[in-house]
């Protein structure tokens, strides 16, 4: 993790772009194409069907742990993919490793991203809080679930982020995002 200090703007950025970098290498992904979103866009994962040819469970699990591992330093954005994709490390398949794939490329393109922290201003908003909740409703095909994720600002920089199973089925998308918000 590399953390920079800059003075003028009275930040300071945390980045871990050669960590990503080593994971890109690990997996032969330095030169893929980026991707600008996590997962494609409708992608609901499913468990190992019987038609469907497994994948190495360890180069998955592997692959899962190592971005799991960027994910609470520098990596609110893949703070969601990460334990979708975990829940089917026993054993996945193809589709599951393409999905893991497509999150590399997302990494290839957003490794040089930073997580900046501003020093606080004396202005009005200097003491607000504020939280964004979202859910997927039924993101989970298996179980019929729907997985949260929230986000946490003050004096407007990050300082939490979490994403996790709901253990409750929602009924619609607007009943999944109230259960987001307990």
């Amino acid at each position: 993790m590399m953390v920079a200090r800059d003075r003028g703007k009275r930040s300071i950025g945390i980045d871990q772009i050669g960590f990503i970098t080593r994971v890109l290498i690990l997996f032969e992904m330095t030169d893929c194409q980026k991707r600008s979103t996590l997962m494609e866009i409708g992608y609901k994962p499913h468990a190992l069907h019987a038609q469907e040819q497994c994948f190495d469970s360890r180069m998955y699990q592997k692959a899962i742990g190592s971005i799991l591992y960027a994910a609470p330093g520098t990596g609110p954005d893949v703070t969601y993919a990460t334990p979708v994709f975990g829940r089917y490390a026993e054993q996945p398949s193809i589709l599951h490793w393409e999905a893991m794939k497509h999150l590399l490329r997302y990494l290839q393109g957003t490794c040089d991203c930073k997580l900046t922290i501003y020093a606080p201003s004396l202005g009005r908003d200097s003491q607000s809080i504020v939280s964004y909740v979202d859910a997927d409703f039924v993101g989970e095909a298996d179980r019929s679930t729907s997985t949260s994720r929230i986000v946490v600002h003050a004096i407007g920089t990050l300082l939490n982020w979490n994403s996790k199973q709901q253990s409750t089925v929602a009924q619609s998308t607007m009943e999944a995002e109230m259960i987001a918000t307990v």
